[in-house]
């Protein structure tokens, strides 16, 4: 008996003195992949993005919490007077007309715009890593400031039906009948900075009258978006007003500079070890000469671009369009 035991307990610290082994290949295997791609500058930007993703992600679970909480409890459900919405709607019916404008034919719901800011920052590189960086920021502080703002004075819902029943999840994105989340409005935060974003990175287009229509096409959008949350009873005037001045006011900030994740200058070497580091015969270089290239005559003449594209003529490479100053 004792023999067998002795001999159990060889088998068992071989097992685990194989799986302390097999532990530290691992780590050393994914150090090496880490050191041979990843070079410190990038690593230090990652972190920070990560930090600021998740402050944001604690932010929003916070926030759908106290939206079920404060839209359970007992309170005046007999709305205020909303003078805006009352002129919106009884009074000149040429504003509702106005905002009903492509409702159902090129405008997307909420999710949809976050997507679109999203992509629309990563389509124009490290300055649009910038502006999205600093978005993720002042998102993050201005649903905080929403989230003290409603918990603390709670206004009845401009629609007297709205009436949560529960039960409260926090990972519940969707709580139907969430009623008193209202003073400001989480909806104009999103299209505020969605609307700063095409405004500060569309200033690099070369045509004038492009970017004027660009800027002044989202802004209408933003404009749309609010009467039609105030004449739906969605929101009161009050609260889209505010969401609007407080997200602003925000983006200005300083406390939104503070350790702000910053892309390292110049970019391309940090990235060439990223997806290329055994590059040796330049091919990586050549593919993304090629790309910028493309990219700077799209900007100057989009459709002749397009056009080259799809027939799959030969665009030549100069050699005066290098990506490694990026």
């Amino acid at each position: 008996m004792v023999k067998v035991s002795r001999s159990r307990q060889y088998n068992s610290a071989q097992y685990e003195h194989g799986n302390i082994f097999s532990l530290i290949l691992h780590i050393n295997t994914f150090s090496r992949i880490f050191h041979d791609h990843v070079t410190r500058e990038m690593a230090i930007y990652a972190f920070k993005s990560i930090r600021d993703l998740i402050f944001m992600g604690i932010e929003l679970l916070t926030e759908n919490t106290m939206i079920q909480v404060i839209s359970s409890l007992e309170h005046n459900r007999i709305p205020l007077r909303d003078i805006a919405e009352e002129y919106l709607s009884d009074r000149n019916r040429i504003f509702i007309d106005f905002a009903s404008i492509g409702e159902n034919t090129y405008q997307v719901n909420t999710n949809s715009v976050l997507f679109l800011w999203i992509f629309y920052c990563f389509l124009h590189g490290p300055r649009g890593l910038k502006v999205l960086q600093k978005g993720v920021r002042c998102l993050t502080i201005a649903r905080t400031l929403r989230v003290i703002t409603f918990s603390i004075t709670v206004l009845p819902n401009p629609n007297p039906k709205c009436n949560f029943t529960g039960p409260i999840d926090p990972f519940n994105l969707s709580p139907g009948g969430a009623c008193n989340d209202l003073l400001y409005s989480g909806h104009v935060i999103v299209y505020t900075i969605s609307a700063l974003a095409v405004t500060i990175l569309c200033a690099s287009y070369p045509s004038r009258i492009f970017r004027l229509s660009i800027r002044l096409f989202i802004w209408i959008q933003v404009i749309q978006r609010i009467i039609r949350a105030i004449v739906g009873l969605h929101h009161y005037s009050v609260d889209m007003f505010l969401g609007l001045c407080v997200t602003l006011l925000i983006w200005h900030a300083n406390v939104l500079y503070y350790d702000l994740p910053c892309l390292p200058n110049p970019l391309y070497p940090h990235m060439k070890q990223l997806f290329a580091p055994f590059d040796n015969d330049n091919a990586f270089d050549r593919y993304v000469d090629l790309c910028n290239l493309i990219y700077k005559r799209f900007k100057r003449q989009p459709l002749k671009t397009l056009t080259s594209l799809i027939t799959n003529e030969p665009i030549p490479l100069s050699p005066k369009v290098r990506m490694k100053q990026i």
